[in-house]
């Protein structure tokens, strides 16, 4: 009789402890971020990307573009995407999946600009044009 009881308690046991381990999993991806950042890179105001052979002109304006993807679970709440630009931090926050971008001011030099999660970066230079006289 003993047996039987000690059997029957241990079943019990091992059936409430798979159930609350299913129910702990749960919680857990519905605290998951919605949106993935994928990519971040320096952008004309209008969008355009600023490629390598570009020249950066200080009265053309520059913005950051940060693009996120789903992964495809039940969170429906805003995602903040946190990113770096030359270390100082900045946020992004996205209710859907695609690109935002928030204006940028260079400085003379590196530009850099990380996202913190994956630390994905891009990279622009800029350098300042003095004050100049043409000699022939």
């Amino acid at each position: 009789m003993k047996i039987a009881r000690n059997i029957f308690i241990l079943i019990f046991l091992t059936i409430y402890c798979v159930s609350c381990i299913k129910e702990d999993n749960t919680g857990l991806l519905g605290n998951e971020e919605r949106y993935h950042p994928i990519g971040i890179k320096f952008v004309y105001e209008d969008g355009t990307e600023v490629l390598d052979s570009d020249c950066i002109s200080p009265d053309i304006k520059y913005a950051v573009q940060i693009e996120v993807t789903t992964n495809n679970n039940r969170n429906t709440n805003a995602s903040k995407i946190e990113y770096t630009i030359n270390g100082s931090p900045y946020s992004m926050s996205f209710i859907e999946e695609g690109v935002k971008s928030n204006p940028v001011t260079l400085v003379n030099g590196k530009n850099i600009a990380e996202l913190v999660k994956t630390a994905v970066s891009t990279e622009l230079t800029y350098v300042e044009q003095g004050d100049f006289q043409l000699i022939e």
